[in-house]
């Protein structure tokens, strides 16, 4: 399992994690990510959970899109993000087919403004599921460096707290990408589980909480 040695080697830290996932076959790639997937649908069936926002995975990320389409063929309410560059903060939307996609910041699969209209400010799912670098099994994990999502948890969580409404964020990543500590600063998001192609990791029952 991959070692962090400090906050000094951050970048050379995520540059081992992407080279990593990206040393994955595309096509074991795909059948981890189908694996991954069948486990994220039994965790969202056993939860009860009636909407929850994804991502379209991009590059050599665990792709959702099995997951997707079950959301869709169960009555899921599916959300995605629109990354906003200038503000570095994302805004939502309901996803009902992948012709409302398009190709948004960065190249990702994002949905469409002209197609598809934003939910409000306030809108919340019932879970969050988040790709990313690096994950552990007490919840921490390590995005890209641009805080996107940490930016958008903030809010969300405050939000969440204020109506005092349970809102769950869950990682999704390969085996390969599970390292055993990724330190956390104040401001980084705390997963409270993350799913990989061969089991649903709850940090709740990692941790002790």
């Amino acid at each position: 399992m991959a070692q962090y040695h400090g906050w000094q080697d951050k970048a050379a830290f995520r540059l081992e994690m992407k080279n990593k996932r990206e040393a994955i076959a595309e096509e074991l790639r795909r059948k981890r990510s189908e694996a991954a997937c069948n486990r994220l649908i039994e965790w969202a069936e056993a939860s009860g959970m009636k909407s929850v926002m994804a991502y379209a995975s991009f590059r050599s990320e665990l792709s959702l899109d099995p997951f997707i389409e079950w959301c869709w063929e169960n009555g899921i309410e599916l959300i995605l993000p629109r990354c906003i560059p200038e503000a570095r903060t994302m805004t939502l939307y309901r996803l009902e087919s992948w012709s409302q996609l398009t190709a948004g910041a960065y190249g990702i699969r994002e949905p469409d403004p002209a197609r598809i209209a934003a939910l409000p400010a306030d809108y919340l799912p019932d879970a969050v599921v988040v790709p990313g670098l690096a994950f552990d099994r007490q919840g921490g994990r390590m995005g890209y460096g641009a805080g996107y999502y940490d930016r958008f948890a903030e809010h969300a969580i405050r939000l969440a707290e204020s109506r005092r409404q349970k809102l769950l964020w869950i990682g999704a990543g390969f085996e390969a990408q599970l390292v055993e500590r990724v330190p956390l600063e104040a401001h980084d998001l705390r997963l409270d589980g993350v799913v990989t192609e061969q089991a649903f990791y709850s940090s709740q029952q990692a941790d002790g909480r």
